[in-house]
């Protein structure tokens, strides 16, 4: 039998021969492999089509650790296959188990080129701008007087401004495709009114929790980048003349337990030019964010959470990717829909919810 550095969990088997076709399993497959019977003599023509060829090519060697596909009943499954060619090559003998952990890792780095991609693409497009402008108005403040001159290395910093923004942002994203490995008890409402402290105390906008928050399973300091971007996105594009975040000025008010349907001040036909309310809730089985702004055009929802997409002048486009990112690492799924105030709505599913004392 095959004894090697990493025996895993599996049905013993022997191919006679080291057939492709042929395969004996010493011990019953239910519940570990998705066959029935002990003895398979068309074990090629249940492989996909797909990976045949790899499958062939590994039963060539003295040593075999493979993974591949096989139909079953309808259903298309992952397998390991791990053995060794006995000593007078009358068969290969191992172990035939699930492939998810090496599907997984597949698919890990998988997302890790896709985030390689989009690095690619910011360094390539996003940053190539600013940098462009900021080259060009040093080499003509060379040639100006000292006004003159003033004015273009103005211009430079905030071309450097620009891609500072840019490369925190696409830190973050990177960063934030982590996979949450620990999730602990948290009461969302705390989550929410810091979020909030950061992002709307100094704009003109009011925060409206409608309704008792739960204790839910999360990462707390990456869920409260969740609402700060959430919140920050709702003040930013609520606001008519566009002026950035941090220039915007007034209090901070805080509705607690508003009746869900209830207007409580609310806009009802969005695009508010003095002042932007911004209300999150409970849902059965998560949690929400919407506005009475503007709102998102049903045409751009879907892509609204993609890295780079941003309707600000001074947006990265990577704010609402951070949030799409968080949400999936804790393997919840988030929507974009219009609020029932006109503006927009993002809600987030398959938040697991904690009940009181445990």
């Amino acid at each position: 039998m095959y004894h090697g550095a990493e025996v895993r969990p599996g049905v013993p088997y022997r191919r006679p021969g080291g057939a492709v076709e042929r395969v004996v399993l010493e011990s019953e497959p239910e519940g570990v492999l998705p066959i029935r019977e002990r003895r398979v003599t068309d074990w090629r023509t249940r492989v996909r089509p797909d990976d045949r060829d790899r499958l062939r090519r590994a039963l060539d060697d003295d040593e075999v650790d493979v993974a591949y596909r096989i139909h079953t009943e309808g259903e298309t499954e992952w397998i390991t296959e791990r053995g060794v060619r006995t000593p007078d090559g009358a068969a290969v003998v191992g172990y035939l188990f699930p492939a998810s952990e090496r599907v997984e890792r597949c698919r890990r780095l998988e997302r890790q080129r896709e985030r390689l991609s989009e690095f690619a693409s910011v360094v390539s497009h996003d940053l190539r701008n600013p940098l462009a402008i900021a080259v060009g108005n040093l080499e003509l403040a060379r040639d100006l007087d000292a006004t003159a001159a003033t004015e273009r290395l103005d211009r430079v910093h905030e071309a450097l401004d620009r891609m500072d923004a840019l490369i925190g942002d696409l830190l973050t994203l990177a960063r934030e495709g982590q996979i949450v490995e620990e999730a602990s008890a948290t009461d969302l409402e705390r989550v929410v009114e810091a979020a909030w402290s950061t992002t709307g105390a100094a704009a003109p906008a009011k925060l409206v929790i409608e309704e008792p928050l739960p204790t839910i399973a999360c990462d707390e300091c990456r869920l409260r980048q969740v609402f700060e971007n959430l919140f920050r996105n709702a003040i930013e594009h609520g606001i008519e003349d566009e002026t950035p975040l941090e220039q915007l000025t007034g209090p901070e008010t805080i509705e607690h337990d508003a009746p869900h349907n209830s207007t409580v001040e609310l806009q009802t036909s969005g695009g508010s030019t003095d002042i932007v309310r911004v209300i999150t809730g409970a849902t059965d089985d998560g949690f929400y964010v919407a506005d009475d702004g503007p709102g998102i055009a049903p045409e751009d929802r879907e892509r609204i959470l993609e890295p780079g997409q941003s309707t600000h002048p001074d947006g990265t486009g990577f704010g609402l990717a951070i949030v799409e990112r968080i949400v999936t690492a804790h393997g919840w799924e988030i929507d974009v829909t219009e609020s029932r105030f006109g503006g927009a709505q993002f809600e987030v599913s398959g938040v697991e919810r904690i009940a009181n004392g445990e």
